[in-house]
């Protein structure tokens, strides 16, 4: 009973001595020292390739004012940063704001070993050389041996002489991401924001559109989170941003920081306009940005979406060579309205064989699609519809020149096609006299070929000088 007791009182004491340690190292972070992994509240905007960070702290600075702050991605965009107290809705920002980036940064490293005992392995020797490290440079180290032989080393040489650090040498900071700040007349306010600019977490947008049949298809959009750093945003608030933003400028930083600002009340909400790109909020309780990690998120899903399927030729009538008769190869498209606003992305289709089997039939790119408007997606070349045209004459009257042609669209397919002619020659001026089909718009030609068969057309086109 008394050694249970004994240890019974040995593990409390441990437990007391956990808290107070951790206690400590909270202490610690609370004054003059942060760390973003452990801010009290993150919010990540992410952008196709970067994403704006914004945090809050619970800080004072420590001795004179100084506050350091560790762990940030060390890519960080440098006129992006902003570091400030806040004090009744106004920012105070410090007297001196330095940093020092992260990463192994090789001569920087090696330039720490200068007078420093290593030891030398490889390279041709056939036992360890202890000896200390007289100069480095560029890449090239000069080490005394306690042989009394002088060693030149070449990193730049991948079968040359290595070596080793005899004593601990490196600290946390020569590789970890500092800022350094001075607030030194800071009262009243322990509230800290940082926010930063940085390409290390980045997402992408990925459609994937299955077909079925009566021109049906289950389209789903997904987005590819990346955090390529060491923290861990599992607690933040993530928002994507889709959308054209212009070529960046001096003001691109802060604007980013006031869409961020529009959009912070739309947690639990579905994606919304700002301006002229859209938000769409994350639900925390399925996003987990660990670091270094991919995440596949579903923004969008609709098994029953209605497709158009047709095939569209594009042509520039005036410069025409005429030489040979060689079928051309129409493009297959498809449209489908949006009931939503989409953003771009690549998409995949997917398509079923007669064994039931499920292949990729072809890619393509959704485009930014407003609600309402219809997204169209351009396909390859088709396999087995093909069109053949003939220019007839010329025909030069005044500042017009007319063109008379015969086409003939060639179905192999089992089933009756639509097919679109474009001549998209920026001086036609009109489509006449069209036989075999009907003129969609002032440029456009629409035909359809019943399924294992050919249709004739012809028409006349009227070219301004």
């Amino acid at each position: 009973m008394r050694a249970r007791s004994n240890l019974t009182g040995i593990l409390s004491s441990a437990i007391v001595l956990s808290a107070l340690t951790a206690q400590t190292v909270i202490a610690d972070e609370q004054v003059g020292r942060v760390e973003v992994s452990h801010a009290e509240k993150t919010s990540l905007t992410l952008y196709p390739d970067r994403t704006l960070v914004r945090q809050q702290f619970k800080v004072i600075p420590g001795a004179e004012g100084t506050l350091i702050v560790e762990g940030m991605a060390h890519d960080w965009e440098d006129d992006s940063l902003e570091l400030e107290y806040t004090r009744k809705n106004q920012g105070i920002v410090p007297d001196s704001l330095t940093w020092q980036r992260g990463g192994l940064d090789r001569d920087r490293l090696y330039r720490r070993l200068v007078g420093k005992s290593v030891e030398l392995m490889g390279g041709g020797l056939n036992v360890p050389v202890q000896g200390v490290m007289l100069s480095y440079d560029s890449g090239m180290g000069l080490v005394q041996g306690t042989n009394g032989r002088q060693y030149l080393v070449d990193w730049n040489d991948p079968e040359g002489i290595r070596l080793a650090a005899r004593e601990s040498v490196f600290l946390e900071k020569d590789y970890q991401t500092r800022l350094m700040a001075r607030f030194p007349d800071l009262e009243g306010t322990d509230q800290l924001r940082l926010s930063y600019i940085t390409p290390s977490i980045h997402y992408s947008s990925h459609y994937r559109m299955t077909l079925a049949e009566d021109n049906k298809a289950r389209i789903e959009l997904t987005a590819l989170l990346n955090n390529n750093t060491e923290t861990d945003y599992s607690k933040a608030d993530i928002r994507l941003v889709a959308g054209d933003m212009g070529r960046p400028n001096a003001g691109y930083s802060r604007k980013m920081v006031m869409m961020e600002a529009a959009a912070a009340d739309m947690a639990n909400q579905g994606s919304q306009r700002v301006g002229e790109v859209m938000v769409t909020p994350l639900p925390k309780e399925t996003t987990r940005l660990t670091p270094f990690s991919w995440q596949q998120i579903t923004l969008y899903k609709e098994d029953q979406l209605a497709l158009d399927k047709y095939y569209q030729l594009d042509v520039y009538g005036r410069s025409y060579s005429g030489r040979g008769n060689d079928l051309e190869r129409p493009r297959l498209n498809y449209r489908f309205k949006a009931d939503r606003d989409l953003p771009a992305g690549e998409v995949k289709i997917l398509e079923q064989t007669k064994d039931g089997s499920v292949i990729i039939s072809a890619n393509a790119v959704v485009p930014q699609t407003t609600k309402g408007d219809y997204a169209r997606l351009a396909m390859g070349e088709a396999l087995a519809v093909r069109v053949e045209r003939k220019r007839l004459d010329n025909q030069q009257r005044d500042k017009e020149l007319s063109s008379r042609w015969q086409a003939t669209v060639f179905n192999d397919r089992d089933e009756e096609i639509t097919f679109y002619l474009s001549d998209r020659d920026r001086s036609l001026l009109k489509i006449q006299d069209l036989k075999g089909g009907s003129v969609e718009q002032s440029d456009t030609i629409k035909v359809t070929v019943p399924a294992n068969s050919k249709k004739d057309i012809s028409y006349t086109t009227v070219y301004g000088k």
